[in-house]
């Protein structure tokens, strides 16, 4: 009863484990091999239960025929995992395999069923134990001398032979292989395979001692199951700190608990083995504490270090937030590449920035200490490549995935490779606003001969917004060539900022007037207007302000402007976008940086304004019907404070009609205090946009700008932004 319940707690766990692979199998609609394996062995697990049961409460002939049948079934399974290994990683199947599978399915069948020596009696006698009875395949001296019986000729062919015939094969593959990660994944199922090989003849040779070991049979061929899984999903190269540390936790998380179970069930069957209650009592409390003590002994180790996976993102990005833009140029440059060189392992690292004449321009090359020879490089930018990959939304590259894996990106796989090969690197990161290419950043093999693999991915991915800025500071500021010396130059930087500020999308729709001022207190600064077309009746609005002043806010704002439209690509939903801007301004910017201001959704197709506060001074909206004016805004967060946004901002709504005005501005407008102290204040607004509502936006900006200007009686010391969105009066209706 005991072997019963084992098998069939192996086999509920083998169906959940299917469903746990079949949620994170990223295969076509055929459905992954792997799940299909693994349900495979659970009904290996089902019919041996069932045998047992039926050996135990049903009729003998019934039994043997069930048992008979399981075995059949183990062999079409050894089959099925030989021509997985052989397939492997494609899975695609000839006309010839087909042939040599149903050849040996029905080999299995034969012996099984229409050999009458094949296999005699399967039962389980009155002393417990299990009885597998196989004639001779020869007769007379012949068949003593060689004691070869049908069945263990049957296993012989199907647990071995075949087996071995596939790794011969999978070998041959392997060596044939370019990619290296493909030969080890090729040498992990060979691994697999050899070791549930070992495990059966250790079945079978401990089956003399205790013939009901014959039932766990199938157990033996969990490990290869187990490499097939390794072999698929593994993506980065093996190294012997990562073997060992890896066969130490299958030591101490597997091999351990089970050679315990195994010693407390030798010990205990001979002892209470007849009293099934007690000894299946036993056994469960045995378990239950050993699964105990393991937990608690894995938590332990695996807080030591020398057990801990190789995880490095935290670190990387808190030294990659920590570059401090002010310092030297090139002490910033050599300090992103030890983050990478630290961290990630890669051997090198070069940085190319759009020339704007169709070439990406060498503006950093770790490899190459003479600065003027890196300036001085460059080359073609493959425009239909990087429209391919804006197309895929693939912003991060690796050679090893585009080479083996990837079968997405098989339509650049040439161009890709060209370019890496092109670049000597190995990873590359494209730098962009929107589906404009503004830089890439290229990565050198790893040192310690590895490949960039899914975790890196991932990282890169999540710090994506990191090598944005890194990207936009080769360009815009270290380039001497786009804007020289800060210093320097830095009316050409402020011409540069100042269009790149008013570079936005126009509100092109006959139901609306908008107009913005934009006026910096010391020629360039922080604040903005952005407008971003999304469809003909749809479009985003940002009014704000970063803090800080002059060229550093202004920097921070262009790059603010840029992330948010690449933002927008990756993004649908209007409330995320918001959350991601605040990660970026918060782990991203220099410390400190905050915006207030406000996102706003204008929908045109149902008149209805959606917008989030960001700590806007100063939302108003005019209502034509009640000739009044109130504020909209209600409470406000800040961005760059809280690390995580998505839960506390709120989107609010707002449905607009001819003749209503949406008026926004920022501190600036607000807070300036006249000679006597006295601040603008709101009053003053509301008061200024009754009198002017009559007239076109842009003018009622400027009569804004104009009055603020007389109260101030002084020059303006603040940054000022003003934002009018006004619903218009269909012709014919009454203003």
């Amino acid at each position: 009863m005991v072997f019963l319940i084992l098998n069939g707690i192996v086999a509920v766990s083998l169906i959940l484990f299917s469903f746990a692979i079949d949620s994170k199998s990223s295969n076509s609609k055929e459905g992954n091999p792997l799940v299909n394996t693994v349900l495979f062995l659970a009904s290996l697990f089902i019919m041996m239960a069932i045998t047992i049961g039926f050996c135990l409460f049903a009729p003998q002939k019934l039994a043997f025929t069930v048992g008979k049948l399981t075995y059949m079934l183990m062999a079409w399974f050894c089959v099925n995992n030989t021509v997985f290994a052989v397939t492997f990683p494609n899975y695609e199947r000839t006309k010839v395999g087909y042939i040599v599978q149903w050849t040996l399915n029905a080999v299995a069948f034969i012996i099984l069923f229409f050999i009458k020596s094949g296999l005699t009696n399967i039962s389980i006698t009155s002393d417990g134990s299990f009885q597998l009875a196989s004639g001779y395949m020869f007769s007379g001296p012949l068949g003593r001398s060689l004691k070869l019986t049908w069945f263990n000729f049957y296993c012989d062919i199907f647990i071995f032979f075949a087996p071995l015939i596939a790794c011969v094969m999978v070998l041959v593959k392997a060596e044939n292989s370019k990619s290296s990660l493909t030969r080890q994944k090729f040498l992990l199922n060979i691994v697999g395979i050899l070791s549930s090989m070992v495990i059966f003849l250790f079945i079978r040779y401990s089956s003399i001692y205790q013939p009901m070991l014959r039932t766990l049979v199938f157990v033996s061929f969990i490990p290869e199951t187990v490499a097939f899984m390794y072999a698929e999903k593994v993506n980065e190269l093996w190294d012997r700190k990562m073997i060992l540390r890896t066969s130490l936790k299958f030591i101490v998380k597997y091999l351990f608990p089970s050679l315990l179970l195994g010693l407390f069930f030798t010990i205990t069957w001979p002892l209470y083995g007849k009293i099934s209650f007690l000894f299946f009592a036993l056994f469960i409390v045995e378990t239950v504490v050993l699964l105990a003590v393991w937990h608690l002994a894995g938590q332990f180790i695996t807080k030591k270090g020398w057990m801990r996976d190789s995880r490095y993102e935290e670190e990387f990005a808190k030294e990659l937030s920590s570059i401090n833009f002010d310092d030297d140029p090139k002490e910033i440059t050599q300090k992103f590449f030890d983050c990478f060189h630290t961290y990630v392992d890669s051997s090198s690292l070069k940085i190319l920035v759009d020339s704007g004449d169709g070439y990406l321009q060498f503006v950093y090359d770790s490899s190459e200490p003479d600065e003027e020879k890196t300036l001085g490089r460059n080359i073609e930018m493959n425009v239909e490549m990087f429209d391919k990959l804006f197309n895929l939304n693939r912003h991060i590259v690796f050679r090893e995935s585009i080479s083996s894996r990837d079968f997405s990106l098989a339509s650049v796989r040439g161009a890709v490779i060209s370019f890496l090969d092109e670049l000597e690197s190995d990873a590359f990161i494209l730098l962009s606003e929107g589906r404009h290419v503004t830089g890439v950043i290229t990565l050198g093999k790893k040192g310690s001969n590895n490949i960039y693999n899914d975790y890196d991915y991932r990282v890169f991915n999540n710090l994506y917004s990191n090598f944005f800025v890194m990207g936009y500071y080769m360009k815009n500021i270290m380039n001497e060539s786009v804007v020289g010396t800060v210093n320097r130059e830095i009316k050409m930087a402020g011409q540069i900022i100042t269009s790149i500020q008013e570079n936005m999308d126009r509100v092109d729709t006959p139901k609306v007037d908008v107009g913005y001022l934009m006026h910096p207190a010391h020629n360039i600064g922080g604040e903005f207007v952005d407008i971003i077309r999304l469809t003909d009746n749809r479009f985003i609005y940002i009014i704000g302000s970063l803090s800080g002043k002059g060229i550093a806010a202004s920097m921070n704002m262009v790059i603010l402007k840029s992330i948010i439209r690449t933002f927008l690509s990756e993004t649908a939903d209007f409330k995320m976008l918001v959350a991601k801007v605040n990660s970026f301004i918060r782990e991203s910017l220099p410390k400190g940086t905050i915006f207030s201001g406000i996102f706003a959704l204008m929908d045109f197709s149902t008149d209805t304004l959606y917008y989030i506060n960001c700590g806007t001074p100063a939302l108003l909206l005019y209502t034509r019907a009640y000739n009044n004016i109130i504020e909209i805004q209600g409470d406000g967060h800040i961005l760059g404070f809280a690390k995580d946004m998505a839960g506390i901002i709120k989107v609010k709504k707002v449905r607009l009609a001819p003749g209503d005005i949406v008026f926004a501005c920022t501190d600036g407008l607000v807070k300036t205090k006249s000679l006597r102290g006295e601040q603008f204040g709101k009053a003053r607004i509301q008061n200024e946009l009754l009198d002017n509502k009559t007239y076109p936006s842009d003018r009622v900006t400027q009569f804004m700008y104009d009055a603020l200007s007389r109260f101030a009686s002084a020059e303006l010391d603040e940054d000022v932004t003003i934002f009018m969105m006004k619903y218009l009066v269909p012709e014919g209706g009454q203003a």
